[in-house]
């Protein structure tokens, strides 16, 4: 969880933390957020994210970050 902080902390949201949830549907977070939380998720794993796995849901907590992110990067 530590490392999805950081993602938050990098694009200026040290606002979020873990204990949050519904971050995209009580507008915690915007599609703006979303789009730069992808672009450090891309630098971070040197890969891109797959269109399939950006999508509202996946960003409404940091465990659903977290299984998004154990889903998309395993390959």
């Amino acid at each position: 969880m530590e490392e999805i902080k950081q993602f938050f902390i990098k694009i200026g949201r040290a606002d979020v933390d873990e204990n949050m949830r519904n971050l995209v549907s009580e507008d915690i977070i915007d599609s703006i957020d979303i789009m730069a939380l992808v672009a450090e998720i891309e630098k971070y794993y040197k890969k891109p994210l797959k269109a399939e796995f950006i999508t509202p849901e996946n960003f409404e907590s940091f465990e659903n970050i977290q299984k998004m992110l154990e889903l998309a990067m395993k390959d």
